[in-house]
C-alpha cells in the first residue's frame, strides 16, 4: 500500500510543470501585485508551478544578459524592447511569439503601437506588460496660483519656467544620480530635433554617424534647462525630485507615466487632486517629429531554451487577460496595453493623471524608444555617462557629441 501511494505521488509530481519566471519587481506595489498574480495563476492551473527569480532594477539588465545565455535560463523573463531585446533575437536566445499571438487572438487585443518595441523583421518576440511614456508632471496648485496652463510650444514653456522662477519656486527638479533619468530627456530631445529618417538610420547603425546638427541642438537644450533646475542634479535621485513636486518645492518633474504608481504610494491625495500631466511641448524650428511621444513599454520574452512552450503560452495569456490586467491596475496603478483598457481607461480608474496621460499616449502617432535600450550599448553608455557629466559641468554639449560620434564609429567597426 505504501509503495502504491508513493508511486501515485511521484506520478502526480511528474505531471506538474515548473516554469522559471524572472522579473525585477522587488519594490511595492508591483512586488505584491506580481506575487498575487502568480498565486492566482497557479490556483487556476494546478499543473503548472512558477519558480520566481528576481533582481533589483539597477542590476537586472546585467544579470539577465548572463542568465539568458546559460542552460538554466528562465522560461519567461522581464525585458525592455527595441535593441535591448533585438540582440537576444539575433543570438537566437528568445522564442518567436508571432504565431502564438495571432492564433490565440492576443494580437488583436493589444494596442498596436505598444507592440512595436517587441518586433524584429516583421516578427514578434515579446509581449508588453505596461503602457509607458515620458510626460511632464506638474503641481496643479502652483500652476493655478500663477495663472498657468499646460503649454503647447517650447517657447511658451520657457516663459512659464521664468514665471515660476520669479515667484521664488524652483521650476524643475531633476534627480540624475541614476543617469537614465537624464537619458530620457535626450530620448525626447533627439526625436524632436533630428529628422526622423536620419534618427532611425543612426540608431540602427546603418550609418551611425550622429553628425546631424539636431543631436547637438538636443544636448544644448538639455544643458540650457539646468538654469531652471535644482542644483547638483547628479547628486540626487528620483525620490528627491518627486518629493519636491509633492511638497511644492518645485513645479515640474519630467517622468514616466508609470510613475503615477509611485506617486500613489507616496501621497494618494496629492496624486488624485493636485497632480497634472502634459507631454513635452512642440519645439519651434526643430526638424524632428513633434507628434511622437517618448517611451515604450516594458514586457516579457520567452527563452528559446524553454522545454514547455505550451505551458508558457498559458502563462502569457493569463498575464494579458482582462481579469489580471484589472487586478494589476487596481493594486499597482499600472495600465496594460489591452485596447479595451487603454481606449476606455476612465471605466477602469478614477485617477485623473492616468486618464489624462493615456489620452496623450493614444493621441500620439507612435512612440520613440528609450535611448538606453535602442542604441548600441557602446553608444548608449557614452550618452548616459556624458549626460551626467553635463549635469556636473565636466563636459560641454560640443565635447559630448564628439564622444558620441567616436563611440558610433567604434560600434560600427565592431559589427563588421
Amino acid at each position: 500500500m505504501l509503495t502504491m501511494i508513493s508511486g501515485c505521488k511521484k506520478k502526480e509530481n511528474d505531471d506538474v510543470v515548473t516554469l522559471k519566471f524572472m522579473h525585477r519587481w522587488t519594490m511595492e506595489p508591483m512586488k505584491s501585485a506580481t506575487e498575487t498574480m502568480i498565486k492566482r495563476f497557479e490556483e487556476e492551473n494546478p499543473d503548472i508551478k512558477i519558480e520566481v527569480l528576481t533582481a533589483t532594477n539597477s542590476s537586472y539588465k546585467q544579470k539577465i544578459k548572463t542568465v539568458i545565455n546559460s542552460e538554466d535560463a528562465p522560461d519567461v523573463f522581464c525585458t525592455w524592447g527595441d535593441e535591448y531585446l533585438n540582440k537576444f533575437v539575433r543570438e537566437g536566445l528568445v522564442l518567436d511569439l508571432t504565431d502564438f499571438l495571432k492564433e490565440s487572438g492576443t494580437m488583436n487585443s493589444l494596442v498596436e503601437s505598444q507592440m512595436t518595441a517587441f518586433q524584429y523583421e516583421e516578427r514578434y518576440y515579446g509581449i508588453p506588460l505596461k503602457v509607458d511614456a515620458k510626460l511632464w508632471f506638474y503641481n496643479k496648485d502652483i500652476y493655478k496660483k500663477l495663472g498657468l496652463q499646460p503649454p503647447e510650444t517650447y517657447s511658451e514653456f520657457i516663459e512659464q519656467l521664468k514665471t515660476i522662477q520669479s515667484a521664488g519656486i524652483t521650476p524643475i527638479y531633476d534627480g540624475n544620480s541614476n543617469p537614465y533619468a537624464g537619458a530620457h530627456y535626450l530620448t525626447t530631445l533627439n526625436q524632436k530635433c533630428v529628422p526622423e529618417d536620419i534618427l532611425k538610420s543612426d540608431y540602427s547603425l546603418q550609418s551611425g554617424e550622429f553628425t546631424d546638427p539636431g543631436y547637438l541642438q538636443a544636448l544644448q537644450i538639455y544643458s540650457d534647462l539646468h538654469q531652471y533646475m535644482n542644483k547638483d542634479v547628479a547628486a540626487y535621485d528620483w525620490s528627491f525630485a518627486y518629493s519636491g513636486l509633492i511638497n511644492g518645492d518645485c513645479a515640474l518633474v519630467y517622468d514616466q507615466y508609470v510613475t503615477v504608481a509611485d506617486s500613489m504610494e507616496m501621497d494618494e491625495q496629492f496624486t488624485k487632486e493636485h497632480l497634472g500631466v502634459f507631454p513635452f511641448p512642440y519645439i519651434e524650428g526643430a526638424r524632428g517629429n513633434q507628434t511622437i511621444i517618448t517611451g515604450t513599454p516594458d514586457g516579457y520574452a520567452v527563452s528559446s531554451r524553454t522545454k514547455h512552450p505550451k505551458e508558457v503560452y498559458r502563462f502569457l495569456e493569463y498575464m494579458l487577460s482582462e481579469e489580471n490586467c484589472k487586478n494589476y491596475l487596481e493594486s499597482s496603478y499600472w495600465v496594460n496595453a489591452r485596447k479595451d483598457m487603454c481606449d476606455n481607461i476612465q471605466n477602469y480608474t478614477d485617477i485623473q493623471p492616468l486618464i489624462d496621460g493615456m489620452k496623450y499616449i493614444r493621441e500620439s502617432t507612435s512612440t520613440t524608444p528609450w535611448i538606453d535600450t535602442e542604441l548600441d550599448p557602446k553608444i548608449a553608455q557614452t550618452y548616459v555617462n556624458g549626460i551626467q557629466q553635463i549635469d556636473t559641468g565636466e563636459v560641454t554639449p560640443e565635447q559630448l557629441i564628439g564622444q558620441i560620434q567616436q563611440a558610433a564609429k567604434s560600434a560600427k567597426e565592431e559589427r563588421k
